[in-house]
């Protein structure tokens, strides 16, 4: 078995009752709800464990390093209070998985009950773009609400995985999916009313046959930027564009595009159970969280810069 079944060992019957719930989900900020999540994990996961996080190294690479075993197993003795010799090969690699969230740090999966609550928000009827479409939160999403998707990802190893979860789950979702750079493709050909996506942070990530940028700059100016003006000038007047983004990426953009509607908070899982309790017992704990920047495009607006030269 390879890694992804060792860590969450799913059957498709799971998935299908994951996403029959995920379909009957009310429209309402759903916190840390997980639903959903079970059938990502059952096609992406081991997409998600070939992924470095920002310490340069995928969970898959790990593995396969004998010096990094060792280290991940001293880390299980350390923090999780568990010997090894006490454990079956499968237990020891889900806790050697978690301390790897920890010591390494970790990529987030975009959850779907997220994204229903932000569809459910802003309303859209005619299609939604996602630009940077990742391991298929969005998508599911999408799909759990007969909402048409178009999703865009510069990694072609995951259409499979799309392919698989449509088949698998709703044949007959309205899903068009694009492998190759965003920066590539001409939007103008798509009709929707909602540009929502999670964007990489910069490259302190590092995706399958992600594209690569040389420096912040070359980022900002090669992808983030011209790909967020085209998306918002085939926008359809009266739609929304929803940004996962950390404010660094929002300050960059924010010069080209018209003024913020509205920020929404992304609660986040707290994988420091410890350092939450001593806050508590402080009286400082504050919930951990990431921001949804959200625009409305107006009747006859398109970009800032486009707005100033008409």
């Amino acid at each position: 078995m390879d890694l992804a079944s060792r860590l969450r060992p799913i059957r498709l019957e799971d998935v299908r009752q994951d996403y029959d719930k995920l379909s009957k989900e009310p429209c309402k900020n759903p916190g840390l709800n997980r639903i959903g999540t079970k059938t990502l994990d059952y096609f992406f996961l081991g997409h998600r464990l070939k992924a470095r996080t920002k310490a340069h190294l995928s969970f898959a690479e790990a593995m396969k390093d004998s010096e990094r075993v060792r280290h991940l197993t001293d880390l299980v003795r350390r923090y999780k209070k568990k010997e090894p010799s006490d454990l079956t090969p499968d237990e020891l690699l889900r806790l050697q998985y978690d301390v790897f969230q920890l010591y390494y740090g970790t990529i987030n999966q975009f959850r779907p009950t997220v994204a229903r609550w932000i569809y459910c928000t802003l309303k859209p009827r005619h299609g939604i773009l996602d630009f940077s479409a990742g391991w298929g939160g969005r998508c599911l999403a999408a799909m759990s609400m007969g909402i048409p998707y178009i999703g865009i990802d510069a990694n072609v190893r995951l259409k499979p995985a799309y392919n698989a979860m449509i088949k698998q789950i709703n044949p007959d979702a309205d899903v068009t999916m694009l492998f190759q750079p965003s920066e590539k493709v001409d939007m103008s050909k798509y009709k929707y009313d909602l540009i929502m996506t999670s964007p990489p942070y910069f490259m302190l990530e590092e995706y399958e046959t992600m594209p690569t940028y040389t420096s912040k700059e070359d980022f900002l100016e090669t992808f983030f930027v011209p790909v967020v003006q085209e998306a918002w000038s085939h926008l359809l007047p009266g739609g929304h564009m929803a940004l996962n983004m950390p404010h660094e990426m929002y300050m960059a953009i924010r010069g080209h595009l018209p003024p913020l509607l509205k920020r929404m908070p992304l609660p986040l899982h707290n994988r420091h159970p410890t350092n939450a309790a001593r806050r508590r017992t402080l009286g400082t704990e504050t919930q951990r969280h990431e921001l949804i920047y959200v625009w409305k495009k107006g009747a006859s607006r398109g970009t800032r810069k486009n707005k100033k030269t008409t």
